[in-house]
């Protein structure tokens, strides 16, 4: 009976192992990376909303865990302190707007018109 011996790997045949490891583990990567991508796009009018909700109301979470997740009485509800928080933002979207528009009716009455 011979006994058949184990062949040693040759630094070539190691290297072109490693090497196929490293492209499957490339090959497995890029798959969940593209994964997440469809997941963002397919699901990216929720995370928007999530990250615009999660500014109005980040403070009002913290204070909930502050105080051991009971609501006290007399809070503002959530849709008001939304509110009370945006009309800043609405005053500086709409002053450029207001401004251009006022300035446009302004330089009318300026203009020559045909007569």
């Amino acid at each position: 009976m011979k006994k058949i011996m184990k062949r040693q790997p040759t630094p070539l045949d190691m290297l072109m192992a490693e090497q196929r490891r490293v492209r499957e583990s490339c090959r497995v990567q890029e798959q969940k990376i593209n994964e997440d991508f469809k997941f963002i796009h397919d699901h990216s009018g929720r995370i928007l909303f999530a990250g615009i909700s999660s500014l109005f109301f980040s403070k009002r979470r913290e204070n909930r865990e502050n105080d051991g997740g009971e609501e006290a009485e007399g809070q503002i509800p959530m849709l008001g302190m939304m509110f009370k928080n945006i009309s800043p933002l609405l005053w500086e979207a709409a002053l450029p707007i207001l401004l251009r528009w006022g300035l446009g009716r302004i330089g009318n009455l300026f203009k020559k018109r045909p007569q």
